[in-house]
């Protein structure tokens, strides 16, 4: 079983309302806007270049 952490920005498909959360203690939250089960955007596990 892994115990890390990983950061996953979830999304709202119907408002668009993003979250941050840690998978796999949190796990993916419904929207507190619209009730809607949210879906994972992008994961955050490596830094970015821009």
């Amino acid at each position: 079983m892994r115990e890390k952490l990983e950061p996953m920005e979830v999304v709202c498909p119907r408002c668009k309302h993003t979250e941050i959360v840690y998978l796999p203690k949190e796990g993916i939250p419904k929207c507190p806007h619209c009730g809607r089960q949210m879906v994972i955007s992008e994961l955050l596990d490596e830094g970015k270049s821009y």
